[in-house]
């Protein structure tokens, strides 16, 4: 067995709306609900350019968090001390990493949204980098091949 790629990671969010316009706005990706999913119910999957869900969310009320999460992953089981409902940190995951494209299209969006950012620059990998924190507290690290 081999490990291929990363498909997707997923965020319990209590900013629902917030979120989805972070990853569109920010970083252009697109949202659909996902297939089976009843209509009335919100789009959970974000996009990138080629159409992979590569973001996916549970939406969580912020007024009750524990029993909203609980019916969205009743599959899994119900949270425990060993699994707890958190919505800050992401534990042992320092950051997620986006092959990206458009470096001063990039910078335009952050400046014009006033998002506060850092960059690096990788000579020995022909790497820029730009870090970002979305609505949740989840670090992204968004590097563009020079």
């Amino acid at each position: 067995m081999t490990v291929k790629k990363l498909q997707h990671y997923n965020i319990r969010t209590t900013r629902y709306d917030e979120t989805v316009m972070f990853y569109r706005q920010v970083l252009g990706m697109r949202s659909v609900r996902p297939p089976g999913v009843p209509d009335e119910a919100p789009p959970t999957w974000l996009c990138d350019e080629a159409g992979e869900a590569v973001v996916h969310l549970i939406p969580v009320d912020p007024e009750n968090p524990e029993e909203s999460y609980s019916k969205v992953v009743r599959f899994r089981g119900e949270p425990s001390e060993k699994s707890p409902v958190s919505f800050t940190g992401s534990g042992s995951i320092d950051h997620v990493a986006f092959a990206c494209d458009g470096w001063d299209e990039m910078l335009a969006r952050l400046r014009a949204q006033n998002l506060p950012y850092t960059e690096n620059h990788l000579a020995r990998f022909n790497l820029h980098q730009l870090f970002i924190i979305d609505p949740n507290g989840v670090t992204l690290e968004l590097n563009f091949e020079l």
